[in-house]
């Protein structure tokens, strides 16, 4: 039998030598080895000189197969650290981004200068992670979580479940068509990649859904129909949050400012890059 560090040392190398290979092996190599072992990464690394028994040894290769199919690490454990908070993730949901928090930061920032505002809808949930992460950081608020998939609202209500300790609202929904009522603020992380960026990560097999990605010829399709249509679901005064690639944002501003909001900006995530439009509706 193989010590811990032999096996580590072996997943890290099949990662890094892979025809894809992984952007960080070791840290990848690392959390599936804890995962396994059902362990922290950090009693994982006290743990070198241990031997490993050949059912993990097996366990482990299986799921390091997998990784270097491109297959997130984050589908392989069930989980993904956002904003803090644990969330469960299948193949059923787009696995939270970094990127996104950007999103929760500022709404959490408007919400802590605007205590009159109450009402959120998160639209295109997913996995909840802007809603619940709203939530959790400001529980006066009242969230609606609403997705075209029902799958997709399972994992939601899972992880409100887990998170809140209780299920927020869900509703299915594409996009306004079943949404009644009006809000405070509409967040969003719709699909808005174009349908040629969208059928290159199907053929290298991406397995995250593909209708959480694909946004149309320039993807922009659906956010344009946020954009009309959120008015009439927002208060007078009320905000609109959308998160897109950085080549969109300033598409999506000029939007917003040609239609019925006022005082946008757009917003950049923790790398700098153009990443959150924000408007209010006039």
């Amino acid at each position: 039998m193989k010590t811990i560090r032999e096996v580590l040392a072996e997943g890290t190398s099949l990662l890094k030598n892979s025809p894809a290979p992984s952007e960080t092996p070791f840290l990848d190599a690392l959390i599936l080895l804890a995962y396994v072992l059902c362990v922290s990464k950090e009693k994982l690394l006290a743990s070198y000189p241990d031997k490993m028994s050949k059912t993990d040894y097996k366990s482990y290769f299986a799921l390091i197969n997998k990784r270097n199919k491109n297959y997130p690490v984050s589908y392989l454990i069930k989980k993904k650290e956002f904003y803090g908070l644990s969330f469960y993730v299948n193949e059923n949901v787009l696995v939270p981004r970094p990127d996104s928090e950007i999103l929760v930061e500022t709404a959490v920032k408007i919400l802590g200068d605007s205590p009159e505002i109450k009402n959120i809808l998160d639209l295109c949930t997913g996995s909840g992670a802007l809603g619940i992460s709203l939530k959790h950081n400001v529980p006066r608020i009242s969230v609606l979580c609403s997705d075209l998939s029902s799958a997709a609202l399972g994992v939601c209500k899972k992880n409100s479940a887990s998170i809140l300790g209780k299920e927020l609202k869900v509703i299915k929904s594409n996009l306004f068509d079943s949404i009644e009522g009006s809000f405070d603020m509409i967040i969003t992380n719709p699909p808005y990649l174009t349908d040629k960026e969208t059928d290159r990560m199907g053929e290298v097999g991406w397995p995250e859904p593909d209708m959480a990605f694909r946004g149309g010829k320039d993807g922009l399709d659906y956010i344009r129909e946020i954009i009309n249509k959120a008015p009439c679901f927002l208060e007078k005064d009320g905000y609109l949050l959308i998160e897109s690639s950085i080549d969109q944002t300033k598409v999506i501003r000029n939007l917003m400012d040609s239609s019925d909001y006022y005082n946008t900006g757009i917003i950049k995530d923790l790398s700098g890059r153009d990443r959150v439009t924000v408007g209010q509706r006039v």
